[in-house]
């Protein structure tokens, strides 16, 4: 039978509670994990850091999540003209195919060109701080 080690001060970690740090509705910018702020050094700075130690300060989590942002709506801008180009080449080949779905095709496509026409107005009219 092993006898059970006795955990020294020397070789534990010490956990979030007693870095006094709290979870925050935030994800890391980097790898998507969740956030917890904590205060560091003499002035008490805010710092916010995720499950593998990527840390940012309120200025720079705030310039990450701006970026994080225009490339989410760009991707998106993209996802959807890219569907319309898809719709487009159904819309071709059903070309002897009843009206009513062709009707459902255009209007899809009708749809995604505006959606993507209104990501690109929220991109262009986005003013982040600077």
């Amino acid at each position: 039978m092993k006898k059970a080690r006795h955990r020294t001060a020397s070789n534990t970690v010490p956990s979030s509670a007693t870095r006094q740090s709290q979870l925050v509705p935030l994800s890391c910018p980097d790898c998507f994990g969740v956030l917890r702020f904590e205060r560091e050094g003499p002035r008490g700075h805010l710092v916010y850091c995720c499950q593998v130690d990527h840390r940012y300060s309120q200025s720079s989590l705030l310039y990450a999540k701006e970026a994080q942002l225009e490339r989410t709506l760009w991707s998106a801008a993209l996802l959807l003209k890219q569907m319309g180009y898809a719709y487009q080449d159904l819309l071709e080949e059903i070309k002897s195919t009843r009206g009513a779905e062709r009707t459902r095709v255009r209007r899809r496509i009708n749809e995604v060109r505006k959606q993507g026409l209104a990501i690109r107005a929220m991109i262009e009219t986005t003013h982040a701080l600077q």
